[in-house]
């Protein structure tokens, strides 16, 4: 009799949602992460079209040419990955349900497995796509890409309400209301929004862990083994000197963007750079903000309080 043959499958690559409210500190986690020799942090990948459709540098931390999205990437890539991100049909006159229905039976549907693509370009066996919202994900981890090349975690990154607050009165939009109304507002949006992410986090059935920003911001080295022990891999202590890396992401908060970007160019401008726990809405909400936000989330916050 012939010797058997043991067949090997190569292991599946792995995608990793962070979901939260805006100002979450997902950029921040989103660079550590991407430190990690294994891991590649994409940022909020979901305006990748946007940015080609206008010309726009895919990436936003590289100032010029950038060796992730300009150097590993054809243009041909780039408009795949447009129609894939953006779920949109590539011929005009075919509807998109019949087109992927046909590029299935071909074999050819790799257009609407954008994160399929990504991995197959990169040598990082984990991506990670801090896009956040609830809609991403819903409308993301539905397509083919998932039952059959890829696995899905998610992190819900969670953050004192009056800390999101905080970073909210700043938008155009907020300039101009009464505290009443600012508070009002914002409770009804920052109440939704965590309801939306709670009910999602409970119903995903695939690896799932919850974090809190501040737990992460005061014990970053423990939470960020834990992290990598989650993610079944080796934790890597410079990991947390997130500004030395390279990092290629899309959007993200420009503060802490700024971080690497600087490191780039002057390697002693960072010097006083680390992880540091923000709590500026102490010295910034007024009491009449805070007690609006109170009143309208019902005591929600309670749960989120640092």
């Amino acid at each position: 009799m012939g010797r058997m043959v043991e067949m090997r499958t190569e292991p599946k690559k792995k995608v990793v949602f962070i979901m939260g409210t805006a100002h979450c500190g997902s950029t921040l986690l989103t660079l550590v992460l991407g430190g990690h020799s294994d891991c590649l942090s994409l940022g909020e990948i979901s305006n990748l079209p946007d940015f080609y459709r206008r010309n726009k540098p895919i990436c936003s931390v590289c100032e010029g040419e950038c060796s992730l999205w300009d150097q590993k990437f054809s243009d041909q890539d780039l408009q795949a990955l447009v129609h894939g991100f953006s779920d949109r049909r590539v011929h005009r006159f075919i509807p998109l349900k019949v087109e992927k229905q046909v590029r299935r039976l071909l074999r050819a549907d790799s257009v609407f497995n954008p994160y399929s693509l990504i991995a197959s370009k990169v040598e990082e066996s984990v991506l990670i796509d801090s896009t956040k919202t609830v809609w991403w994900l819903q409308k993301r981890l539905a397509a083919r890409e998932f039952n059959e090349n890829l696995s899905p975690y998610l992190i819900h990154l969670i953050r004192d309400g009056r800390a999101v607050m905080n970073s909210y009165s700043r938008r155009k939009q907020y300039q101009g209301l009464t505290s009443q109304q600012f508070g009002e507002q914002f409770g009804t949006l920052w109440k939704n929004r965590v309801t939306n992410e709670n009910n999602f986090f409970d119903s995903f059935s695939g690896k799932k862990i919850r974090l809190r920003y501040e737990e992460f911001a005061t014990n970053s080295e423990a939470i960020t083994q834990r992290l990598c022990n989650w993610l079944e891999i080796e934790f890597q202590p410079d990991m947390l000197s997130y500004w030395k890396h390279q990092h290629h992401t899309i959007s993200g908060n420009k503060g802490t963007r700024a971080s690497v970007q600087r490191y780039q160019n002057d390697a002693q401008s960072n010097r006083n750079v680390g992880i540091k726990l923000n709590q500026k809405w102490q010295q910034r909400l007024s009491a009449e903000q805070i007690a609006a936000f109170y009143q309208v989330t019902d005591g929600m916050n309670k749960n989120y309080e640092w």
